[in-house]
């Protein structure tokens, strides 16, 4: 059986020095990971202090031991996939091997803006994001001192690779989103497959549709000649599951999601009010799930 594992969103609003302190008070609370969103502004207000997410990850890298850390999800609007898999490698080495690597096919038409482009169709987002991966992925992963590829859409030539990374053989991926192309791109390369669920949707919709694209990714794993069970699960706490919602509790989200087969959750940061309960749950609730 697959153990759990817990992370918190943690987003870049504060000053820097603050930031490294939440995340030590996190791992010193004994949360499995941190991740930070990759956005070229604050998406619950575009006017508030945004801080760049690789370069906080990379303080935190240098302030943490033992917690492991990571975008949810790195967004292929925003960086050319070569220079995602530097920032990645070099995340790696900084952190002594601790990165978790979440992707995502990228959405807001303000980050489009923010790089000087009209947003794409979906259907373009989709076929970029195919290639997108396999490039990060092949950079990551190459044994050789140059790396080429030639996609539907992308391709990049003689990218050079060294020093490699520290784990092997490469950090693992995440593949954050719920389209039929993540869920394929998940089977065929990622270690993870993470959801927060369908937009608007209620509570029951989202177990619904979660429970579906877990199997539907059991199938397209299976079809890929990969173990299903490689693949881990998680949920991202948003939405009508939030506790914070006061309809449903920590202990309900874990177990519901969990009886589906998803085996990691991303807890969203608290805030000053919701303090001493998710302190409760890392410190009471979380230990024994573990186990």
């Amino acid at each position: 059986m697959i153990g759990r594992r817990f992370g918190v969103m943690l987003y870049p609003d504060q000053p820097v020095g603050v930031l490294v302190e939440r995340a030590r008070w996190l791992e010193g609370l004994g949360f499995d990971q941190i991740y930070l969103p990759d956005h070229s502004g604050d998406l619950r207000d575009r006017r508030r202090t945004w801080h760049d997410s690789w370069l906080v990850l990379a303080a935190i890298a240098l302030a943490t031991t033992r917690v492991r850390i990571g975008t949810m999800v790195a967004n292929q609007i925003l960086r050319p996939p070569a220079q995602l898999a530097r920032q990645a490698m070099t995340l790696d080495h900084l952190s002594a091997g601790r990165l978790d690597l979440g992707i995502g096919a990228g959405l807001f038409g303000w980050d489009h803006h923010s790089v000087g482009e009209d947003p794409w169709a979906p259907k373009e987002r989709m076929r970029r994001f195919a290639d997108y991966v396999s490039i990060t992925e092949g950079l990551l992963r190459a044994d050789e001192l140059m790396f080429s590829y030639a996609g539907e859409v992308l391709w990049v030539k003689d990218v050079a690779t060294a020093p490699g990374c520290v784990q092997t053989p490469r950090p693992p991926i995440i593949l954050g989103g719920q389209s039929p192309t993540v869920l394929r791109t998940a089977a065929a390369f990622a270690q993870g497959w993470n959801t927060h669920g369908p937009p608007g949707a209620s509570d029951e919709e989202t177990l619904r549709a979660t429970t579906t694209q877990n199997r539907k990714l059991d199938a397209l794993a299976a079809a890929a000649g990969r173990d299903p069970a490689a693949i881990r699960r998680g949920y991202t706490i948003f939405g009508p599951w939030d506790p914070r919602w006061g309809r449903h509790s920590y202990e309900e989200v874990f177990d519901r999601f969990g009886g589906i087969g998803v085996s990691d959750f991303v807890l969203d940061w608290p805030g000053e009010a919701h303090q001493e309960e998710f302190e409760r749950v890392a410190l009471e609730v979380i230990p024994p799930l573990r186990e």
